[in-house]
């Protein structure tokens, strides 16, 4: 028994780490932030988070592709054991106070950690968004599989994707109900450092409302494929990515 419980004790720890989620790396994909006008003068804005969690000191570069303008780049400097926070990124960092596109962080040999917040300010009820997570280049993959997705009267889904390349994305995007059965299939291509959206997908797509969906994004290129399942009544919330279960 003695034994027993010694060998459990060397496992354990190092089965715990295999379980550990790491979506870092040293160019970091945002696939959407935005700045836009909401319902009743409402205003939906995002706040970036980086955080370096290690000792150097290193130059960060990012580079913001909003839709249907040229690339804006800035440069900021990540101290050690430190985070940054860039609130209202998109007016306060890019000078830009309408506008949504793909960001991506090149932090060069370094990994930083990052994430944002896209949220609604000037509702009486308070403030509602939700967060979404960078993702390393080399950690996204030619597929990217989403499920669960409740897609009911009372929630809409939105399914989004966005190119990370130098070059166009062709992408078949492939809606299946909960026994995995094609119910749509949508062929789009999406140009270098884009993104494209659709809300609302029983109403965009044409499909019965529904739990269990599943979004399953295929490319001959890297993509960072993304839903937001938003609850009807309250606006409450849910950011899903989509990563490769085949590779």
């Amino acid at each position: 028994m003695r034994r027993l419980l010694i060998v459990l004790l060397l496992v354990l720890p190092f089965a715990h780490q295999g379980h550990a989620l790491n979506i870092s790396g040293e160019k970091v994909v945002l696939p959407v932030i935005g700045r836009f006008p909401g319902a009743g003068g409402t205003q939906w804005q995002t706040d970036v988070f980086i955080a370096n969690p290690g000792t150097p000191t290193y130059p960060l570069t990012l580079r913001y592709y909003p839709s249907g303008e040229s690339v804006q780049v800035r440069t900021i400097t990540m101290q050690p054991f430190s985070v940054t926070t860039l609130t209202d990124i998109c007016l306060n960092t890019f000078g830009r106070a309408n506008t949504g596109g793909m960001l991506e962080i090149d932090a060069g040999i370094y990994t930083p950690q990052v994430r944002a917040r896209i949220y609604n300010v000037g509702n009486p009820a308070g403030q509602f968004g939700q967060g979404a997570p960078g993702i390393g280049l080399g950690n996204l993959g030619r597929q990217a599989y989403l499920f669960g997705l409740s897609a009911t009267s009372a929630n809409r889904v939105n399914v989004g994707v966005a190119n990370p390349n130098d070059v166009a994305a062709p992408i078949t995007i492939y809606v299946q109900d909960h026994n995995g059965n094609i119910i749509h299939t949508r062929d789009i291509t999406v140009q270098p450092h884009q993104f494209q959206q659709f809300n609302d997908i029983t109403v965009t797509f044409g499909i019965p409302p529904q739990e269990g969906l599943i979004i399953n994004m295929t490319s001959t290129q890297l993509i960072y494929g993304y839903a937001s399942e938003v609850r009807n009544d309250t606006g409450d919330a849910v950011f899903v990515f989509g990563l490769s279960p085949n590779s």
